[in-house]
């Protein structure tokens, strides 16, 4: 019988992934070692190959992670804001990508900033989740442009670029809080709608 004082599998895991996505965001995926990664999560390095094969195995789960967490948040704020105005969906999905970026800025830190860095196969197993969400982002976009709330000239592919430029910066503002994050999801919000 397990002790129940221990971590479960689960926690081990989360903590694992955790500390290495602190590592990745902070110094890079050649910088990030498995001991590292170890040392961050309070284990021996050899343990964690109990619960990954490798930093690769580790680097897809936390890069994969840091859009799907944002992903959701997107999509969430867009099931709150239905039937509501384009500017509402638009305001709404402005605000909880940011939120999503500033409350798990390890995993979105990381994802953002490891991506070109590590190599092709660990793009290769990342490029599809990234892909899913700039799919849904110009879903979204579309769906606004097509109520009429963005200008129908307005190339969608170039907005998203944009946006997502714009958004994904925030996580090197330092300082800010979240009623910059408001303000700068009103100023974009204001610039995009026509």
């Amino acid at each position: 019988m397990p002790d129940a004082s221990s971590p479960s599998q689960t926690d081990m895991r989360r903590r694992i992934l955790d500390a290495a996505a602190l590592l990745l965001a902070e110094n890079g995926y050649k910088a990030t070692t498995l001991r590292n990664v170890a040392e961050a999560a309070g284990l021996k390095a050899g343990s964690i190959y109990y619960h990954f094969p490798s930093k690769d195995h580790i680097t897809v789960e936390v890069l994969n992670e840091g859009v799907q967490q944002v992903s959701k948040a997107v999509l969430d704020a867009v099931s709150a804001a239905e039937g509501e105005s384009g500017k509402a969906v638009l305001r709404a999905v402005l605000e909880a990508h940011l939120k999503a970026l500033a409350e798990h800025s390890s995993y979105t830190r990381a994802s953002i900033r490891c991506f070109s860095m590590v190599p092709e196969e660990i793009r290769r197993q990342t490029v599809n989740v990234r892909r899913a969400f700039d799919t849904q982002w110009l879903s979204i976009l579309q769906k606004i442009q097509t109520s009429g709330d963005i200008h129908k000239d307005v190339n969608l592919k170039d907005l998203h670029l944009i946006i997502l430029g714009t958004l994904n910066w925030t996580l090197e503002w330092q300082g800010a809080g979240e009623e910059e994050r408001l303000q700068l999801a009103d100023t974009l919000a204001q610039l995009i709608m026509s």
